[in-house]
């Protein structure tokens, strides 16, 4: 296939191919729910989602580990479909942008989203074309992605000093109005926070989100709010106590016994997008293009079509799987919501070979960790060990491809460093925005931006990295 040639069968359109994941996605929640409750799965599935709509929402709050696998996925798709839905009602067609939309939501539905707290996001969306006189489908996608503030309209339900003064559904009712006023204001914001990286942070929201969720943190502490609760997470029991002991029966068999089910879980979408890809017309002969795919508006899916587009987030898969098997590494929540979220980004931004680069790095960044951090040095843990059971890091490699645009205009050399940088900044910024923002690594990433941008700037003698304009 040439460049530039987009291949179109409607039969597998994104709209029909995401929707089919996200419906297969919920039966194999209740597949597995059936195998470990018997008969009693159905009213297993409704107590666990009904635990995960009352919850907290806040980073990392991993839904495999608070309501079980089994609602956990059902409850990604249902995320799914609810903006599956959204993108409907909008008339909005399909492309790149949105198969990233779909990657994220059904991602971070198993550590944050779920349908309650995300409709009040794509109401406010709605309200705002209502006010600027404008289709609903203008605005539809960035609110999609703008979901990753969701915690914020569960927690104020959660907040001692909130229901003190409102009540518990005052709270409800606050989050709600919080969750309409993010919906409204965040399209304009995200056309002016990506001048700020040049377009070469993919995840653009989370770095405007997280601006957003800092500011909030602060009008929080004005008012006498204090930093939220705990995280419902396996880190806590997890390979390193507090005391920084290494400690292996910490570690939850749970998390062992759902590795096996959550393999399953990302070969069959990785085989999904092979099936899909190769229906649609996608040629292994083109394996450069696809490891390789580049665009300037990175809509890697009008520009390769199809075919190509779907195969590429099997390789996506196939690379997320051949990390799995080295490292062994244990799968919560958060690293398969990492994961499915990096294959939605496929026909958008993410190539194999790009991201492969930015992964290395925060690899390296991760090891780097652990030849000097105390915490590491001295609990004597084996160095695998430490590879396998450090989520921080795998969570910052996979979502931290967002920096894939980097790697392609600076090249691999500085995506090496560029990794590093960001894992820098994913693994202690939280704290900051107080886990409201769910894309945390693209906050990390405008800061590695910020940092990164000018400093390559100022060493390139040759004017080889111009400014670019978006």
């Amino acid at each position: 296939m040439s460049e530039g040639t987009v291949v179109n069968k409607p039969m597998f359109a994104p709209d029909k191919v995401w929707g089919l994941l996200m419906v297969l996605t919920i039966i194999y929640g209740i597949i597995l729910a059936a195998i470990e409750h018997g008969g009693a799965f159905i009213s297993v599935i409704g107590r666990g989602l009904w635990t995960i709509y009352s919850s907290p929402a806040i980073l990392m709050h991993d839904y495999i580990a608070l309501a079980g696998i089994g609602p956990a996925l059902v409850n990604s798709g249902m995320s799914g479909l609810t903006v599956f839905i959204a993108f409907k009602l909008a008339k909005l067609p399909m492309s790149g942008p949105q198969m990233g939309v779909f990657g994220l939501v059904m991602g971070f539905a198993l550590m944050g989203k779920n349908p309650i707290n995300m409709i009040p996001i794509l109401f406010g969306a709605f309200l705002y074309s209502l006010y600027k006189k404008e289709p609903y489908k203008n605005n539809v996608t960035m609110a999609g992605f703008a979901t990753c503030l969701a915690p914020i309209v569960s927690q104020p339900a959660h907040i001692p000093e909130v229901i003190n003064f409102i009540g518990s559904t005052g709270g409800v009712v606050l989050g709600a109005f919080l969750g309409i006023i993010i919906g409204f204001v965040i399209n304009s914001m995200a056309v002016f926070i990506k001048k700020s990286h040049e377009g070469l942070n993919l995840y653009n929201i989370g770095w405007g989100a997280g601006l957003i969720s800092i500011a909030l943190t602060m009008v929080f502490s004005t008012i006498g709010i204090q930093r939220f609760g705990p995280r419902f997470s396996w880190e806590a029991a997890g390979a390193v106590g507090a005391a920084g002991a290494y400690t292996p029966a910490s570690v939850p068999l749970e998390g062992f016994d759902y590795n096996v089910r959550l393999i399953i879980l990302l070969v069959g979408v990785t085989v999904f997008f092979f099936i899909m890809g190769f229906l649609s017309g996608g040629k292994l002969s083109n394996l450069g293009e696809i490891l390789y795919m580049k665009a300037d508006d990175n809509i890697f899916y009008n520009k390769y079509g199809q075919g190509h587009t779907y195969l590429a987030k099997g390789f996506l898969g196939l690379l997320a799987l051949l990390l799995i098997a080295v490292f062994q590494i244990r799968l919560t929540g958060g690293v398969v919501g990492a994961i499915i979220s990096m294959i939605g980004w496929g026909g958008f931004g993410k190539a194999v070979a790009n991201c492969a680069a930015i992964i290395a790095g925060v690899m390296l960044g991760g090891i780097a960790r652990y030849l000097v951090h105390p915490r590491f040095l001295f609990a004597e843990m084996p160095f695998f060990y430490y590879m396998s059971n450090q989520y921080v890091i795998w969570t910052s490699a996979f979502w931290g491809t967002c920096l894939s645009p980097m790697a392609k205009y600076f090249g691999w050399k500085w995506a090496l460093i560029v990794g590093m940088v960001h894992f820098v900044f994913a693994a202690t910024i939280g704290p900051f925005h107080w886990g409201m923002n769910l894309y945390n690594n693209g906050l990390a990433a405008g800061f590695a931006c910020l940092v990164m941008i000018p400093l390559i700037r100022s060493l390139d003698r040759k004017g080889k990295y111009p400014p670019r304009v978006v």
